[in-house]
């Protein structure tokens, strides 16, 4: 049986059971004042199906669902409506939980799983499994205090403070290029490979300039509700007035599905970082700086009203590097809220970090042992450039611009002087998607 053909058999199913017409359009403030008359939110339903407003017809789909958990029409018409909008996720989600239930009859349960196995058929991937792209972005940044110059302008060397420039401002420049490439290997799993570079200079001064090439292979897998993330990077930052150094890495993420609203994540990963010691630079001994980090986390999302999310995670890092004064344990807690706008998504985040040095840095005081208290504050709208300017959709019709403006706040309290600012950095990023394989 065709998928075209359940929708019409659903949408029939419907016009039996359920329709009754009114002398007028039901308004929102009458399904206010009767949440749990069947007849009314019903008609409220079709018209806002009618209107094309799906998500309004499934919020009150839902709603009558947990009121009358026996009806299996409610179920029917539900199902009917995330057919039309091919949300296969929540659909997936939906009919496992109407399978789960034990209001649902024997008739409708087999009826439930051949839609099911028509849309397993239906997502099997056709056409072109292999996917391509590349991208080209460009990103300006402001810096209100790019060097970290401390709050009080002292820093501590041979246990004596030394007074330094305070609040340096400074822009750099960013030009990048990447290429992914990737494959379907069926409908729940898929890898791919990504290489890029990063060209990066800076207006006033130098000791931010770089030249920066990395790379990552991942693989995705829906495993139930599981949607799990292993993935392998590398990067080489190839520093023009400071020590070379290279990254490799390896991790994986997972986000498991709660419910249609709510989810958990974790993950983790281990890193390592080696720096270059060359003639030129040796006397300030880079390689005290290699070093491997464990970083493991978790999190909590809960969305709300359709276009809110709330996030929080909190997370452990362990830093082993080759001078102790390096390495740290600490702790982290982020708290997060994302809201889906007509024009992008704005983000607002607060990141709390507390880390605790192995060891003593000699050099700058031979009695404190570094403590760090960093606080992160930011702010991100991004999105299509079509949805903050409509238009320009004759030059961009198929929405493969895209644009972020950022604003971060670094304030980092230490025992250690040297360690204590407050930076600001506000950036605009545009980038231009070119798919490869259409």
């Amino acid at each position: 049986m065709s998928l075209n053909f359940k929708k019409f058999i659903l949408s029939t199913s419907f016009l039996v059971f359920f329709i009754k017409p009114l002398l007028a359009e039901v308004t929102f403030q009458e399904i206010l004042e009767n949440p749990s008359d069947i007849g009314i939110n019903l008609e409220y339903a079709k018209e806002q199906e009618a209107l094309g407003r799906y998500k309004a017809t499934i919020t009150t789909l839902e709603r009558l669902n947990m009121l009358y958990p026996v009806n299996t029409d409610i179920k029917l018409y539900l199902i009917s409506i995330l057919l039309k909008m091919d949300s296969e996720a929540k659909l997936q989600l939906m009919i496992q939980t109407m399978l789960q239930d034990p209001n649902t009859t024997d008739e409708t349960r087999k009826y439930i799983e051949e839609i099911f196995e028509t849309i397993k058929q239906k997502s099997k991937p056709k056409g072109k499994k292999w996917f391509a792209y590349f991208d080209l972005s460009y990103m300006q940044m402001d810096h209100s205090n790019i060097d970290g110059s401390t709050k009080s302008g002292l820093v501590w060397f041979n246990d004596t403070k030394n007074g330094i420039p305070k609040n340096v401002y400074d822009k750099t420049y960013s030009r990048g290029s990447s290429i992914t490439v990737g494959k379907n290997l069926n409908s729940t799993s898929a890898i791919s490979f990504n290489v890029g570079l990063n060209l990066n200079t800076q207006n006033k001064g130098i000791e931010n300039e770089s030249d920066v090439s990395y790379g990552s292979l991942s693989y995705s897998k829906i495993l139930d509700n599981h949607y799990i993330l292993p993935y392998v990077s590398y990067s080489r930052p190839n520093e023009r007035h400071e020590a070379d150094l290279n990254s490799k890495g390896f991790g994986f993420n997972n986000t498991y599905i709660l419910d249609k609203t709510k989810n958990i994540t974790y993950g983790s990963s281990y890193t390592t970082t080696s720096y270059n010691r060359t003639a030129a630079i040796e006397e300030n001994n880079p390689d005290l700086a290699n070093n491997e980090v464990y970083r493991a986390n978790i999190g909590y999302n809960h969305s709300f009203l359709e276009n809110n999310l709330i996030s929080s995670k909190f997370s452990y890092t362990e830093k082993k590097a080759k001078a102790d004064y390096f390495g740290f344990e600490g702790n982290g807690l982020n708290i997060g809220y994302t809201r889906i706008l007509p024009f992008g998504n704005l983000r607002i985040d607060k990141d709390y970090q507390f880390n605790d040095y192995d060891e003593k840095r000699t050099r700058l005081n031979s009695a404190i042992i570094r403590k760090d208290d960093v606080v992160t504050s930011q702010v991100q709208l991004s999105g299509r450039v079509v949805q903050l300017i409509p238009f320009l959709k004759n030059l961009d019709p198929k929405g493969q611009i895209y644009y972020n403006f950022k604003h971060v706040e670094i304030d980092s309290d230490s025992t250690m002087l040297n360690n204590t600012a407050i930076r600001e950095q506000t950036s605009f990023k545009i980038t231009k998607r070119f798919n490869l394989n259409e």
